[in-house]
């Protein structure tokens, strides 16, 4: 479902998008890869007792779309993707991230140019042997677009990663005889992490 949800919105902005005119900073692909630190949330274990779970930081990797609109802004998609586990030796967890929004670029050279950037969106969660679950996330951030060629360039940023826990969300679960086991429930949050990505432009 991720993925094709990831697909529709590839198609629907890269089709009117490729029919705008093109302006100086053009339709931008970049690839990126990053690291990713953070990620607590309160909870409780099956013993009801309140606890306090930490991601731990990883390396993580995806991509960034940007295409003009008014001057001086440009839409922007945005996918990372990391591969986590609970602190302490904890289960594995994959975390998604798909989301739509802008960046304000500010003053600077044909070379190099600051920029923010705001984005809306969601991320899937998913823990080792268990189901998906999907919530709501945005990110804030900033950073530097270098050109040293008209084609390629260089974008290096910085993100903070905010997601919508729901409260009594269950993590871990496992079924048996007497029903299903968990070992995380959380009780309500917001899951903060932050991102220091570096990746190419590939400018159309």
């Amino acid at each position: 479902m991720f993925r094709c949800l990831m697909m529709l919105c590839l198609f629907a902005v890269a089709a009117p998008a490729m029919a705008q005119q093109r302006t100086d900073s053009g339709i931008q692909l970049t690839p990126f890869a990053g690291y990713t630190i953070g990620g607590e949330v309160d909870a409780r274990e099956d013993t009801e007792q309140e606890t306090n779970y930490r991601l731990r930081e990883s390396s993580s990797y995806g991509f960034v779309l940007n295409w003009p609109s008014k001057a001086p802004t440009e839409w922007e998609l945005y996918y990372n993707h990391q591969d986590t586990e609970l602190a302490k030796g904890g289960p594995g967890v994959k975390l998604d991230t798909l989301q739509l929004g802008g960046t304000y670029l500010g003053q600077g050279s044909k070379h190099a140019r600051p920029f923010f950037v705001a984005t809306l969106g969601g991320m899937r969660i998913k823990p080792e042997a268990t189901d998906n679950d999907y919530f709501v996330s945005f990110t804030l951030g900033g950073g530097y677009k270098f050109f040293p060629t008209k084609r390629i360039g260089i974008r290096l940023e910085a993100r903070a990663l905010g997601t919508f826990i729901s409260s009594n969300n269950s993590w871990f679960c496992s079924g048996g005889s007497n029903g299903a086991t968990c070992a995380v429930r959380t009780s309500g949050n917001l899951l903060i992490q932050a991102q220091a990505n570096a990746g190419v432009i590939i400018r159309f």
